[in-house]
């Protein structure tokens, strides 16, 4: 090595490392920054570090070849990025490098010269990030929603694949257009006019669509959240929309209005507010603080009944009289009603009553109502505005209603994001490390694997649904899957969204019982009666065992609903219900059709007709005596008798409908022989009349 005496100025004092070495790579010169590079106190100590690694400190030794060759076809080498030794520690290295060839008075190279400058951290922050944005792309795919991102101009800067198979093109083909390329210039204009409102709001904006374009030409609805985008500096630079069909969950929630009209009143005692009204005084309505709260009062003003026509608009007390009216008279199960009522700042809201009388006299006069109310006003918008690169993508998570894991290929949770942590089956820090089987029941965790198997085959996976029981309840889940990209040896791992659908399954089950189910006795109705009785027709054909059909009906019921009201009517035909229950098999059904009428299918009573005969008699007066008891009403002690029609049948010889109607002809026969008794439809005269007639 020279001496550092020789060096110049500029040499000794540039920012970065700086060296002259001769061609077998031993270094000539070198400057204090190159020294601290290598963490080496003097040129001493790098020549021997040098050595001690045979001049080639390239962690790659073929990069060493590649520099020299550079070097010698072109006489300089430029921006040449390597990972490297640090010669004392020998830890790796980042470093590029910059170098030029010194050549004699005869034009031969002699040595060269360069510098070599650090950029560990560099790479590491462009890794880091190229890894964030993989993330953050990785996400978009996944959620099942539509995103979409356009700039102040309305041009389309970024999409995911659910919005564009949405449009039926590619992710790709959509950016740097606008939304008049893609539906008639009115939606266009509405959609711009909407990004203009989240602009101007300066805040998440949320409203519904549901008109017919040339991309939702069945007018589904939509639920869209748009928000304005900003720098890092605050400046707003576009606006993020956020689409989810939910024509289904409408579909469903009018489904389930429509079919739970005639049930008896089942938000009692939820969380909404609650009146009470005292029918035999005025005023005489009275309502719970969160009533009070709703409407804008302080608490101290629900201590006193009111009158209920001072809250409510002028324009709205007609049809809520008569609502009531409906209800106290026994033509409507329960009072339900919308109307408009008086808010503390002058305002009007709308709410939603339902109530239902629960106190009579001896006589069947209504002296109380108790209900709820429910303001349908209140529309909550919120949405977390989303932020630069990680700022962003934290926030996307925190603000997912669903569970978002990020898995490897063998079912190992790798990470967990969720900003509802009460929704994981588990704490997230006992997930990390773990694999999918260790954690889930099995039939869960089948469904999971299944799920990432398909993922990392064919990129995606969706609609798959698992249940786990959680506190005496199931909680049913929707999970989405898509495949990460990976570059060479790195771990496959995938990005999993589990949505918690129970609502959406309780619904369904909802509608599934009440159109089988009578909803006062829970009982089958006739739809599921109709069906269990062409099984049991089968059954006999099959089995060439008769089979029984009894239609019952209590006598002078009319009697009971007319003194002692409804209600009570109500109460005595579910203990019917549970006293026929009580007298048969699990095998039979009852079935409740219609008013007080009930019906009881009985199979396998025995093959000679004169023991069926037998078998079904001892049925027909076991529930004849059970139905004689007294019951316990309120107030009351009361007495009721049934008459029973019974109908045998062998094999396929009538239809469901035929042995109704046989069983219903015995029936009336039985009434006309003095009630409370049993009669069988063979017994019959021909010209015996029937109900119809």
């Amino acid at each position: 090595m020279t001496s550092k005496g020789n060096n110049s100025t500029l040499f000794e004092h540039l920012p970065i490392g700086a060296y002259r070495a001769a061609l077998d790579g031993r270094i000539l010169q070198a400057n204090n920054a190159f020294l601290r590079l290598h963490r080496c106190e003097d040129e001493e100590e790098l020549g021997q570090l040098l050595q001690a690694r045979s001049l080639n400190p390239y962690v790659q030794p073929q990069r060493r070849k590649d520099f020299l060759d550079e070097m010698r076809r072109h006489g300089k080498v430029k921006d040449f990025v390597s990972e490297m030794f640090r010669l004392q520690g020998g830890q790796r290295i980042w470093v590029r490098e910059h170098a030029h060839a010194l050549h004699d008075k005869l034009g031969q190279v002699v040595a060269f010269e360069g510098t070599m400058e650090d950029i560990t951290r560099e790479r590491n922050a462009r890794l880091a990030l190229r890894k964030n944005e993989v993330m953050l792309r990785n996400v978009l795919q996944t959620i099942p929603d539509q995103i979409w991102v356009k700039d102040l101009q309305g041009v389309y800067l970024l999409c995911n694949d659910a919005f564009a198979q949405a449009l039926g093109v590619q992710a790709e083909d959509i950016i740097g257009t606008r939304d008049a390329n893609w539906v008639e210039d009115s939606a266009a204009e509405a959609f711009a006019l909407s990004d203009q409102w989240a602009l101007k709001s300066d805040k998440t904006v949320t409203f519904e669509e549901g008109s017919a374009t040339k991309i939702n030409p069945s007018g589904a609805t939509f639920e869209v959240h748009k928000t304005p985008m900003r720098d890092a500096q605050g400046k707003t630079i576009g606006v993020l929309g956020v689409s989810r069909n939910i024509q289904d969950r409408k579909d469903a929630e009018a489904l389930l209005r429509d079919t739970t009209e005639q049930l008896e009143l089942a938000i009692m005692g939820a969380d909404l507010g609650r009146w009470d009204h005292d029918l035999r005084q005025e005023p005489g309505y009275m309502m719970d603080l969160r009533a009070f709260a709703m409407l804008g009062y302080m608490p101290g003003d629900a201590q006193s009944p009111r009158s209920l026509s001072e809250f409510i608009h002028p324009d709205d007390l007609a049809p809520l009289g008569v609502a009531v009216l409906r209800h106290l008279k026994g033509h409507s199960t329960s009072f339900r009603a919308e109307y408009r009522a008086r808010h503390a700042d002058g305002r009007w809201i709308w709410l939603s009553s339902r109530g239902k009388v629960v106190q009579t006299s001896q006589d069947g006069t209504p002296l109380r109502m108790v209900g709820t109310l429910m303001d349908i006003t209140a529309r909550k918008q919120t949405e977390d505005s989303l932020r630069a690169a990680q700022v962003e993508l934290q926030a996307t998570l925190d603000a997912l209603p669903d569970l978002l894991f990020e898995i490897g290929e063998k079912g190992h949770y790798r990470a967990v994001h969720s900003g509802n942590k009460n929704a994981l089956f588990v704490e997230p820090d006992f997930l990390i490390g773990r694999s999918i089987q260790e954690v889930l029941p099995q039939e869960a965790a089948a469904a999971c694997m299944a799920a990432l198997a398909q993922a990392i085959q064919k990129g995606r996976s969706s609609g798959v649904q698992y249940y786990l029981d959680r506190h005496g309840s199931r909680q049913w889940f929707e999970l989405s899957v898509v495949r990460k990209p990976t570059v060479t040896d790195e771990e496959i791992r995938c990005i999993a969204i589990a949505r918690d659908i129970t609502e959406r399954k309780e619904a369904e089950e909802a509608i599934r019982h009440l159109a089988f189910h009578d909803p006062l006795t829970g009982l089958p109705n006739r739809r599921l009666l109709t069906d269990r009785l062409h099984s049991a027709i089968a059954y006999s054909q099959r089995s060439k065992e008769h089979g029984a059909l009894m239609f019952m009906d209590l006598d002078h019921f009319k009697r009971l609903n007319d003194s002692l009201g409804h209600d009570v009517g109500d109460l005595l035909l579910q203990e019917v219900a549970r006293r026929l229950q009580k007298n048969v098999r699990q095998v039979d059904t009852i079935a409740r059709i219609g008013g007080d009428e009930f019906v009881l299918l009985l199979q396998d009573v025995g093959e000679d007709a004169t023991a069926a005969r037998k078998h079904a008699s001892i049925v027909a007066f076991k529930v004849l005596s059970s139905l004689n008891e007294p019951y316990e009403l309120p107030d009351t002690t009361y007495r009721t008798t049934p008459s029973i029609g019974v109908c045998l049948f062998l094999g396929e010889t009538h239809s469901p409908a035929d042995l109704l109607k046989n069983a219903d002809t015995a029936m009336y026969v039985a009434k006309q022989k003095g009630r409370n008794n049993v009669w069988f439809y063979e017994d019959t005269a021909p010209d015996t009349p029937t109900r119809a007639a």
